[in-house]
């Protein structure tokens, strides 16, 4: 139990009027301050007589959202006490805000009550929500206690992601490519060969005219495995190319050409000025978790492009995407002097420059009024497109 703010008054008046009417021989003030603060005590008795027994159940969804979707937080209280409950003051702390700051009515014997209220999720990064406390009050609003009511939980605002198409696919050498990527099972359309049946292959792809034929074994139709491109996202994150609003368009960049090619079942790694380098993956759970680091990232005193494009060339493949803010000349003359494997890049900058182009490297200028998914799909439809699939030639007995 402790005084409030008006409760400090009350006691501190109190105690001026009790001295005055002393020392001034007054007893009608003495009598006044007397009183107020016997209602002081009685608000405090009162108060601690009437414990809070409440079980506090705190849920929020998503847990994980994207910058600018809904999130609520709601919560779910149980009188486990024989009385009913007082007004509660529940407060709940969320980073960067006042906090959320409700009043509930009384919760009856073993009665429960819930409440709700929206996360602020207009920036990406980390919020922290509690820890939960509830406070109760006389009718005076003299004196409080306060109780935990649930711990603290972080949730995590994810970048903006525009929904986009991926770049054309690229033809070139893929040194992970082959039965040796995450492609492995996946059936496709074109006859490649036939091979001896291995135990748990499916039955339904066994060519029975050739079976026949060999009189020992059954042949199994062996398709292509289907392409999958390879992507490199390359995000600038040192100061000097961005301001504050800059990284944020940069950042949301990123995250909408890693989900558009992830989508795709593109092979993607995203490699950063900070020294980040996730390594090529597929699928969601390689999705979320770039996403996770890019909810967090950040502008760096620390870093270099032209390492990152080194970093970034070694054992690439395919297609090559830079997000920066304000890249330098050197910077874009880095970016052409990648070697050969790269066969299809392109430079997205977030700053006043107009659209240009250089002998292979196509580059997006952003005005801080243009929109990125616009600029990315006039320039997509403007790249022509290669050959919808690469393959390597096979041997003429291995054709039908």
């Amino acid at each position: 139990m402790r005084p409030t703010r008006q409760g400090l008054l009350a006691a501190t008046g109190s105690a001026t009027l009790i001295a005055l009417g002393r020392f001034l021989g007054l007893p009608e003030l003495f009598a006044i301050g007397a009183a107020v603060g016997l209602l002081v005590g009685a608000c405090g008795v009162w108060v601690a007589r009437r414990p809070v027994d409440v079980v506090v159940n705190r849920s929020v969804r998503p847990s994980r959202v994207h910058a600018g979707n809904p999130c609520t937080v709601e919560v779910q209280l149980r009188n486990r006490a024989r009385r009913p409950t007082p007004v509660l003051r529940m407060h709940d702390p969320v980073t960067g805000t006042a906090g959320a700051d409700l009043l509930l009515a009384p919760i009856p014997v073993r009665g429960t009550a819930t409440a709700a209220y929206r996360l602020p999720t207009s920036q990406r990064g980390l919020l922290t929500v509690g820890p939960m406390t509830l406070e109760i009050a006389d009718p005076f609003g003299l004196t409080a206690s306060r109780n935990r009511g649930a711990r603290p939980v972080e949730v995590t605002v994810l970048p903006h992601v525009d929904d986009i198409p991926p770049l054309p696919r690229t033809v070139g050498p893929d040194p992970d490519g082959g039965a040796e990527t995450a492609s492995l099972g996946r059936v496709g359309e074109d006859f490649a060969a036939l091979r001896p049946y291995v135990i748990g292959d499916d039955l339904r792809r066994v060519h029975w005219p050739s079976s026949a034929r060999t009189h020992d074994d059954l042949l199994v139709r062996q398709d292509d495995i289907p392409w999958q491109g390879r992507l490199v996202v390359v995000l600038d994150l040192r100061r000097e190319a961005h301001d504050q609003d800059t990284i944020e368009r940069a950042v949301s960049a990123a995250a909408s050409i890693l989900r558009a090619h992830l989508r795709r079942g593109d092979h993607v790694r995203l490699v950063s000025t900070s020294g980040l380098d996730s390594g090529y993956g597929v699928g969601a759970s390689h999705l979320e978790g770039l996403l996770e680091f890019l909810a967090v990232a950040d502008r760096s005193s620390r870093g270099s492009m032209h390492a990152a494009l080194d970093h970034a060339e070694r054992g690439a493949a395919g297609g090559l995407v830079v997000v920066t803010g304000r890249p330098s000349t050197p910077d874009l003359d880095a970016v052409e002097a990648i070697g050969p494997a790269i066969t299809l890049r392109r430079v997205v900058r977030f700053d006043t420059e107009s659209r240009q182009a250089t002998r292979r490297t196509q580059i997006m200028g952003i005005p801080p009024t243009g929109s990125f998914a616009e600029a990315w799909r006039d320039a997509t439809l403007a790249t022509s497109r290669p050959s919808p699939r690469a393959r390597t030639r096979r041997p003429r007995s291995m054709r039908r």
